[in-house]
């Protein structure tokens, strides 16, 4: 899979000059698949995509806020909205309830080649909270959880509640509460592939991931347990946003090399760090990136993801963009 995410107001009209334009670089470059939001993935643009010799991927959010189970942080107090990021907890029978059966009603009726599952994990804002020098903060503690995980794991919190419990959780019951946390990620996982295969056998389902260097690192700060994602899915998207995270390039390729090779691992590729141009919104997408900075993640993609990686964000491509992608696969193919 070569393939680009494209924001849902570059494409709302499939037909307009922006969106055919956008869909004819992607297919002259060499991609073959175009991600954007379920809500985007319309049958007029499954048919654009179609007609420019590409498939399309369309993007589900699981546990995003503001709708949702309410999350306490590990400061006692209600989860703090980040820049544009609000978490939700994935632990919350009702949500997850619907949360199933409106996976599996999009997978029924979808016009799009696939889903990816998107904010499948405990709440994180990591494109901030994974930077070098930052403290990512650990959810949930609130009443519900807390005695979901003592009945599970019998750990004695002897009364303690929201920081508190906090404390006593990472001094006494860490690894207890890792295992709790991902074992409630996984379940969810394993509940929606079986929906999207009893609804629509055959449908591609991949997932994003948070991207770090190591397996338990992942598992302890958002519940994404790579091993088991890897036999649940058909494909995993680390977002390695290389910029966003203040990395080198060459950690595109760490991260992607780190997961099981058991699956398909599609690495993130980072085209821009103008939020406003992609979302129209702003956003902290790290300190510039120029198009030598992309063109050595992008070799790090290809060769760590086996050929295959994802960009993100489309609209931060250009004609020289496409013109490194073009010469990237021209480089990787004589390899």
């Amino acid at each position: 899979m070569r393939s680009c995410y494209v924001f849902p107001s570059t494409v709302a009209d499939p037909a307009s000059p922006g969106a055919r334009g956008l869909l004819a670089a992607a297919a002259a470059a060499g991609l073959d698949t175009v991600v954007t939001k379920s809500e985007a993935a319309t049958p007029a643009l499954a048919a654009e995509t179609r007609r420019h010799g590409l498939r399309l991927l369309a993007s589900v959010a699981c546990f995003r806020g503001p709708e949702g189970p309410a999350v306490v942080g590990d400061d006692g107090r209600d989860w703090q909205r980040m820049e544009w990021y609000t978490g939700v907890r994935p632990n919350d029978p009702d949500h997850n309830e619907r949360l199933v059966r409106r996976v599996a009603g999009l997978a029924a009726v979808t016009e799009a080649d696939g889903l990816v599952l998107d904010f499948l994990r405990w709440p994180l804002h990591w494109e901030r909270e994974l930077r070098p020098g930052a403290r990512p903060r650990s959810s949930s503690y609130d009443t519900a959880t807390l005695a979901a995980f003592t009945a599970r794991s019998g750990a004695g919190l002897h009364g303690d509640t929201g920081s508190a419990a906090a404390r006593r959780i990472a001094r006494d019951h860490a690894d207890a509460w890792t295992a709790f946390r991902s074992d409630t990620v996984t379940g969810v996982a394993r509940r929606l592939r079986d929906a999207v295969r009893a609804t629509r056998p055959g449908l591609w389902l991949g997932a994003f991931l948070v991207p770090t260097e190591d397996a338990e690192s992942r598992r302890r700060l958002v519940g994404q347990d790579a091993a088991a994602f890897a036999e649940i899915f058909d494909g995993l998207l680390p977002m390695t946003y290389h910029a966003i995270t203040h990395r080198e390039p060459a950690w595109v390729g760490a991260v992607a090399r780190a997961l099981p090779s058991t699956t398909p691992v599609i690495p993130m590729v980072q085209t821009t760090t103008d939020a406003r141009r992609a979302t129209g919104a702003p956003a902290d997408w790290g300190h510039r990136l120029t198009l030598a900075d992309f063109t050595e993640a992008l070799r790090h993609a290809l060769t760590s993801g086996d050929g295959r990686y994802c960009l993100f964000p489309a609209e931060g491509l250009t004609p020289d963009h496409f013109d490194a992608i073009r010469t990237a696969h021209g480089a990787a193919h004589a390899r």
